[in-house]
């Protein structure tokens, strides 16, 4: 609800003079539900709007004042330089004018901040076509970095978290029934959400035990993150609501998975998703993850319909207020179960068998797809190294590697239990192996397809000398070679040949899938 008008301020710091800019100057201005942005070309100046909410009260001058110093804290602890100062903005005789160096009645509070070129954020990137793997890598690793200096909240009952989640969102969102929302919808929601919450209260519980609930950014969308100088940068974390922020680190994480999923972006969405798990070692935390999903896209259900009530062009207000339901749907998706399958990936070093689990995965179960376990990946978590970290393959033990495919099958069958797809990419080099994955599936009461993945020495030592940021220890043409000497036994899996075109490898395997 707007308590404080702030029109007359509005359209006077949509005036580049007030930034002391020439008349011919374009200011952009970015509106949301609580906030308004204003783009000068170098520098952005955000005005906390005069509204109250249940989750955010800028009701007054003052308050609206605490909160930009408070952003202005959390900008800079996300990144570095990126707020520039609180300033106040002082009403004379002859108009605005932004201070501090202005006289006259202090009447508001601007955020000064450095403004990225609007290219450059990931929204536009990823419409262009401008983000691919390593991107997405590189921002599963700058989350993660922030998530581990976080400080740990320990006060704060992790299904309580959740439970007021459910309980605030659908109180929001009901405020727009019967205008954009449908009450029995909103009613199976919440009935969804309660039940969910309750068959992974236990999952919560452990995850706050391990220090996950952490203090997170918030509001981790596409629109909050872009490339500066080559690297990943993200901000506006929330500062106006501490019950928002003081969440779990996978939930804080989620929002950006609903985001990408909302814009059609699955394939990236898995990247993202996976490379995160790989690199957190955070695979516990998966059966609490659809309803994550599903509370986010519940947050951006009524956000998008408080904005669809606010706009006065009609056709931008429909198309909002179908968002927002888009949304509401979306919700209720990500809590449908479905029967999980497990996708084994098997063959020897440089076959490609890594590529197609990764390409195979967003369209493996539900949003944002599969999870992979790679062996080469629970190797290095469990010998507590980097994915990239180099381990000579000559230290790889009989022990070491029983304990690496041990932690593959029961990784394997957590999952399919809680009804989460997995794909399983290791060598299966041993019938024995083969055989075990399979009765993984079959324990779990889930489909299984094995593919044996195959090309010619030549082709497996090109793509091998080639790999870039691979957590695969197998490095060397002579490693190859050594792996000739394997007796991988009788093959009963679907054999893919993938040396010909990367497309007709894919869609084979595709079609194979289509069988489940």
């Amino acid at each position: 609800m707007l308590i404080d008008d702030q029109s007359a301020l509005i359209s006077a710091l949509s005036d580049p003079a007030i930034y002391g800019l020439k008349t011919s100057r374009k200011i952009v201005v970015k509106r949301t539900n609580i906030s308004v942005v204003f783009l000068t070309g170098d520098r952005a100046f955000k005005l906390k709007l005069g509204v109250k909410f249940p989750y955010v009260d800028y009701s007054t001058p003052e308050k609206r004042k605490a909160a930009c110093e408070k952003e202005f804290e959390l900008c800079n602890r996300w990144t570095a330089g990126f707020g520039i100062a609180v300033r106040p903005v002082v009403k004379t005789k002859k108009g605005y004018a932004i201070g501090p160096d202005k006289q006259g009645e202090v009447v508001d509070w601007l955020l000064e901040m450095i403004e990225f070129p609007e290219d450059m954020l990931f929204d536009k990137m990823i419409e262009r076509g401008e983000l691919d793997r390593f991107e997405m890598m590189d921002t599963a690793e700058k989350i993660l970095s922030m998530q581990r200096q976080a400080a740990v909240v320990q006060e704060r009952d992790p299904a309580a978290i959740i439970r007021g989640r459910i309980d605030e969102n659908n109180a929001m969102i009901r405020c727009f029934v019967p205008e954009y929302f449908d009450a029995e919808e909103v009613d199976a929601l919440e009935k969804e959400q309660i039940d969910t919450l309750e068959r992974v209260k236990n999952v919560l519980k452990k995850r706050g035990e391990e220090g996950k609930i952490r203090v997170c950014h918030g509001d981790l969308t596409l629109r909050n993150i872009a490339m500066r100088d080559g690297k990943v940068t993200i901000f506006n974390p929330i500062e106006f609501y501490d019950d928002l922020t003081k969440i779990d680190t996978l939930y804080d994480f989620a929002f950006l998975l609903v985001d990408m999923e909302s814009k059609g972006q699955r394939r990236l969405a898995s990247i993202l998703f996976n490379h995160y798990l790989a690199a957190s070692d955070d695979w516990d935390g998966v059966p609490a993850l659809p309803l994550f999903m599903s509370c986010r896209a519940a947050v951006n259900a009524y956000v998008f319909a408080e904005q669809a009530a606010g706009m006065t062009d009609k056709v931008e207000s429909n198309l909002m207020a179908n968002r927002a339901y888009a949304h509401l749907v979306l919700a209720r998706r990500y809590l449908i179960p479905r029967k999980p399958l497990l996708l084994a990936c098997g063959g020897l070093s440089g076959s490609g068998k890594s590529r197609i689990g990764r390409e195979t995965a967003p369209f493996v179960g539900d949003p944002p797809g599969a999870v992979i376990l790679r062996d080469d990946v629970l190797r290095k978590n469990i010998l507590g190294v980097g994915l990239e970290e180099h381990i000579d393959t000559a230290s790889y033990t009989p022990e070491l590697e029983q304990k690496v495919f041990d932690e593959l099958c029961e990784r394997c069958l957590q999952l399919l239990k809680a009804g989460q797809s997995v794909v399983a990419d290791a060598l299966f080099h041993d019938p024995k192996q083969r055989l075990r994955i399979e009765a993984v599936a079959r324990e779990a009461q889930t489909g299984f397809l094995g593919l044996w993945v195959d090309a010619p020495l030549e082709v497996r030592k090109e793509r091998v000398m080639k790999r870039l940021r691979n957590p695969s220890d197998v490095k060397t043409a002579e490693e190859l070679e050594k792996q000739l000497t394997i007796d991988v036994g009788p093959i009963t899996w679907n054999v893919i040949d993938t040396s010909g075109d990367r497309m007709v490898t894919l869609s084979k395997v595709r079609s194979l899938l289509s069988n489940f």
